[in-house]
């Protein structure tokens, strides 16, 4: 029987690094897949994954079991991510990085006729330049349903607002994606 979050901070509270590695293991492929969607470079995406961690070890004890872990734990990576915005508007950064991370993760499926790799390639290429044009709560709202598969409620929690301001987000998002897309001439 899996060990739920709750009783796994609990055990972190009390001092056991071991809880607090399951924690890890459990979910930081997703929060780095949130991140990395959400700033689009995989160093700070690494960097700001750990720092999510680090800030949850840091504030064990501010835990309310009564709340769900995985939004808190969203709640921080948001906030984070927010501040990564705030500081990256001040600073202009480009990474060689974001060119070969989709190559790495179509590459290592199944076999891909080359043709069909270049035309996902182009298109998951396409849909991260349109994200990225799209105002940050929009963005985060739609990368944490479509790429985390969070719940409505679950977003709504993570971003600190209502039910109705997700869907309203997140119908937004989609919008302006498809509006983005046409523009580039993809649809």
């Amino acid at each position: 029987m899996r060990t739920s979050d709750e009783d796994l901070m609990r055990r972190c509270r009390q001092g056991d690094m071991s809880a607090f590695e399951l924690i890890v293991l459990r979910y930081k492929d997703a929060i780095f897949n949130f991140i990395y969607h959400f700033v689009s470079d995989y160093h700070r995406a690494q960097d700001i994954s750990q720092e999510t961690f680090l800030r949850v070890l840091k504030n064990v004890d501010r835990y309310k079991s009564r709340n769900c872990f995985k939004t808190w734990l969203y709640r921080i990576a948001v906030n984070l991510c927010k501040n990564e915005l705030r500081n990256r508007n001040r600073r202009r950064t480009f990474s060689l990085e974001d060119s070969f991370l989709d190559i790495e993760k179509v590459s290592s499926e199944r076999y891909i006729p080359p043709d069909e790799f270049y035309e996902r390639l182009e298109e998951q290429k396409m849909i991260q330049s349109a994200l990225k044009e799209l105002p940050s709560d929009q963005r985060m709202a739609i990368i944490m349903r479509e790429y985390q598969d969070l719940s409505y409620e679950e977003i709504a929690a993570a971003l600190n607002c209502s039910l109705g301001a997700v869907k309203s987000k997140i119908y937004r998002a989609r919008q302006n994606i498809k509006r983005i897309l046409v523009e580039m001439e993809v649809l």
